[in-house]
């Protein structure tokens, strides 16, 4: 299980740096453009939006493994290494069941509605761009759901140490 997620950390991590260096090259683009052409760019800014927005939902997704999100280090630092663990799982378990809430309530209803729509600068079906949402809750219920297992293994691990 340790060897998926790792590989898993490692796939969300490297396409959130694809699409992060793709925003830097199109504000950059944009910066020089502006800076030292007499036209810019129309496509630039909402480049780097929607590469900006698919660099978050992959990146989020490797951040809930790495702990990378703001946690509270006050009531962690008071329980113990196994009340740590059941912590942790409450806080996975509810941010799962939020995430799953989002995705079902609104997502699917907002993302499947606006699939004709197209993208003012660059003329792209915006099917395309509401697809991060899906992707978004999507890897952060599914990164969430392994975190849980993991903490659960661990815990059934530590347990059967102590007896």
């Amino acid at each position: 299980m340790e060897q998926f997620i790792k590989k898993y950390n490692n796939l969300m991590g490297y396409i959130g740096v694809v699409f992060f260096f793709g925003f830097i090259i199109s504000v950059l683009v944009q910066v020089i453009s502006r800076t030292f052409l007499p036209r810019t760019p129309s496509w630039t800014e909402e480049a780097a939006r929607y590469l900006f927005i698919f660099m978050v939902a992959f990146g989020s997704s490797a951040a809930v493994h790495q702990k990378e999100f703001v946690g509270l280090e006050t009531v962690s630092n008071i329980l113990g290494p196994t009340g740590l663990k059941v912590f942790m799982l409450v806080v996975n378990g509810s941010l799962l069941l939020f995430s799953a809430f989002v995705f079902q309530s609104s997502v699917l209803k907002f993302s499947l509605i606006k699939y004709r729509m197209v993208s003012t600068a660059m003329q792209i079906p915006m099917q395309y761009i509401y697809l991060s949402m899906l992707l978004f809750y999507g890897l952060l219920i599914f990164s969430f759901l392994l975190e849980i297992i993991c903490i659960g293994l661990s815990l059934k691990t530590a347990k059967a140490t102590e007896v």
